[in-house]
């Protein structure tokens, strides 16, 4: 009897596959951000944010008609510019992290009609650094060096968003707030660096 029970169990999931994976829908997604980072305790350097690629594709699962759980994997440059011309010197700094991230999201359907359908994401970012370059300008004499080791390798951040699919395109604003810190430095409790970053993509739906 329970063979019996086993064998018709998994008939019905093998039998629900077709559907589950029909009903599955893959796109890639590309855009810009616009990083900067939290600045260490007592600094108040003149930053601004840095602008940089972002791409992937994602794999979106419905689970109800208003909610889809989208999964990511993204090419993501953050980081941010420093400016020293306020003070009188003629000197810029750049610092570029790059990194693998992975959002894991909440896809929630507000609103729309025929085509056209208006939606919130949210969720959480893991991310992977892959290379960290520091480079500096000072008196028109420009400087680059890898600083990967002085960068940590793991950062986690949350993410809130909202966007416009039109048919197969989708159109998309999200904010991802970075909750460890990212230098190895840090001496203090609140001696932070942390990413904040303001995206902008445009998607289509290939199925």
């Amino acid at each position: 009897m329970k063979l019996t029970i086993a064998r018709v169990g998994i008939a019905a999931a093998i039998l629900t596959l077709p559907a589950v994976a029909s009903a599955q829908q893959v796109g890639v997604k590309a855009g810009a951000n616009f990083a900067s980072l939290t600045p260490e305790e007592d600094e108040t350097p003149d930053t601004s944010r840095r602008v940089g690629l972002v791409a992937g594709g994602w794999l979106a699962v419905p689970a109800t008609s208003w909610l889809t759980m989208q999964f990511e994997g993204l090419f993501s440059e953050k980081g941010v510019k420093f400016d020293a011309t306020g003070i009188g010197l003629d000197s810029s700094a750049e610092l570029r992290v790059r990194y693998i991230e992975l959002p894991v999201l909440a896809r929630v359907a507000v609103g729309g009609s025929g085509s056209t359908r208006v939606f919130l994401v949210g969720g959480g970012a893991p991310a992977f650094m892959t290379s960290t370059r520091a480079t500096a300008t000072f008196e028109g004499q420009k400087d680059s060096r890898d600083v990967t080791d002085e960068v940590e390798s793991f950062d986690f951040g949350l993410v809130g968003g909202a966007g416009v699919a039109f048919g197969r395109t989708n159109l998309e604003a999200r904010y991802t707030h970075g909750l460890r810190p990212i230098n190895k430095d840090r001496n203090e409790p609140n001696d932070r660096v942390q990413n904040r970053v303001f995206s902008v993509t445009v998607g289509v739906r290939l199925r």
